[in-house]
């Protein structure tokens, strides 16, 4: 069941900034415009998924954090779920010392 977690938190994770980052797979600006104004009317309807551990996290979800951020949402919905420490993904960001315990109390 998702949760919903402040957005600046789980933007420490994503694997790119899509503002700074395009994808290959779509026309990021063009994509990222159409999703903000879905996101904009609707809301976020797919949950974010972050996994976590002591060591690290990893974010699905980096073209919904970044709309997230461009409409200042305070908060986000997220699946979070635990990691096992190996393998570690290319991708993962270092777990911040107090970003942990919350994720441990949403995990409950």
């Amino acid at each position: 069941m998702p949760v919903h977690l402040p957005t600046a938190m789980v933007a420490r994770y994503r694997a790119v900034d899509r503002e700074l980052v395009g994808s290959a797979l779509v026309d990021t600006p063009h994509h990222l415009d159409a999703l903000t104004a879905d996101i904009g009317a609707r809301g976020i309807l797919t949950p974010l998924s972050l996994g976590f551990n002591e060591e690290f996290a990893t974010l699905d979800g980096n073209h919904r954090i970044a709309v997230a951020l461009r409409l200042g949402l305070e908060s986000v919905p997220v699946e979070v779920f635990r990691q096992p420490l190996d393998p570690r993904p290319g991708h993962a960001k270092a777990m911040h010392r107090d970003d942990l315990s919350v994720l441990l109390t949403a995990l409950r």
